[in-house]
């Protein structure tokens, strides 16, 4: 699939977003830098040593010398022993309140076993990436107003379908459900017919979304009802098709239930948008506030740059000086910030 690729690599925060040939959002990773070293990126090989095994002995909990334990399932190919130092791939990053589900990773014998566990490898090639090939490249202000369009996006219950209607994802701890609304969309004398064309494109937005927000587990789709099995295989195979053409890869997706539901089994691997941008609300804030900064800066060559941020906003730049020196390293020394005394929230940025 061709796409542009534009990426936003702000002072504090790494992002990225993949547009679709009509400019449409699909893909999103965000990576702050205050959580370098601290999580397992997707594909990564790591050495662990394996401590407990999992209740119902459902595989084993691996440290990685990362603040959460990884996972890894029974082998049949290798005996795991509790105390074993293995090299290990990651097959889905963290998210939520669990660790990365790990794998065996292939290892030559001749390679040392390290005394502690860490990263070995980074990835052959990058998983962002992967079934796309991209055609443009947009960085710095062209790239941040897509990636922040995306985070909007992405961040919405409710997302329009394409010729009326809307669908609405909502996420728990179980399942992840998408509900297709017709809206105002003007039906025909064909009852069928107009629910089969509002599913149709409802298929395809739904797995954009799926992908965009980085959603895994089960995801159960609320159809619009059609009563002929024919249509239902259509819609179903239309949604399969969009799930791979936006994942780069293929999912489980069964036929659609009595109920009109359709139930898909998507592999959890990069971690969830929604975990990506949760935060601390000053952390939040201080890097609103450095990206606003390094925006005006770059639409105002030469000006003088103030901003106003929470004291603790502030207090949390503080407490990372990095931050503002590479801000410095950007557009030079010509920017100051003032602490206020409210609770975290948008920062005031402006030139003068």
């Amino acid at each position: 699939m061709k796409a542009t690729l534009c990426i936003d690599d702000a002072v504090g925060e790494h992002r990225r977003v993949l547009l679709d040939p009509f400019g449409k959002p699909f893909r999103l990773e965000i990576a702050r830098w205050s959580a370098r070293g601290t999580q397992a990126r997707l594909d990564e090989v790591w050495w662990g040593r394996v401590w407990a095994r999992r209740p119902g002995g459902q595989g084993w909990f691996v440290d990685m010398g990362l603040e959460r334990a990884g996972m890894i399932a029974p082998s049949k190919a290798q005996a795991i022993t509790e105390g074993a130092m293995l090299p290990l791939r990651v097959k889905a990053e963290d998210w939520a309140d669990k660790g990365p589900v790990l794998s065996l990773a292939d290892m030559p014998p001749s390679v040392p076993r390290p005394e502690r566990p860490g990263k070995h490898a980074a990835p052959h090639d990058d998983p962002f990436l992967r079934g796309v090939e991209v055609i443009a490249t947009l960085r710095e202000q062209a790239a941040r107003k897509q990636v922040e369009a995306a985070i909007e996006e992405a961040s919405r219950r409710e997302t329009p379908i394409p010729g009326g209607g809307s669908t609405a994802v909502e996420t728990t701890r179980a399942m992840t459900t998408v509900d297709i609304d017709a809206g105002e969309r003007v039906s025909g004398p064909d009852g069928e017919a107009f629910a089969a064309d509002v599913n149709l494109a409802a298929a395809n937005e739904a797995a954009r979304q799926i992908s965009l927000r980085a959603i895994g587990g089960l995801v159960v789709v609320d159809f619009l009802t059609m009563q002929q099995k024919r249509t239902q295989r259509q819609v179903v195979e239309t949604f399969r098709a969009a799930l791979a053409q936006w994942l780069g890869r293929a999912s489980r997706v069964l036929e659609m239930s009595e109920l009109g539901l359709c139930e898909a089994a998507i592999a959890r691997r990069a971690r969830p948008v929604a975990d990506a941008l949760r935060m601390p609300p000053a952390e939040r804030e201080a890097l609103d506030a450095l990206r606003g900064i390094e925006s005006t800066g770059w639409a105002m060559r030469g000006a003088q740059i103030r901003a106003r941020v929470s004291a603790g906003a502030h207090a949390w730049l503080e407490g990372n000086p990095d931050l503002g020196q590479a801000l410095d390293g950007r557009i030079g020394g010509r920017w100051t910030m003032t602490p206020v005394e409210r609770p975290a929230g948008k920062p005031e940025v402006w030139s003068v």
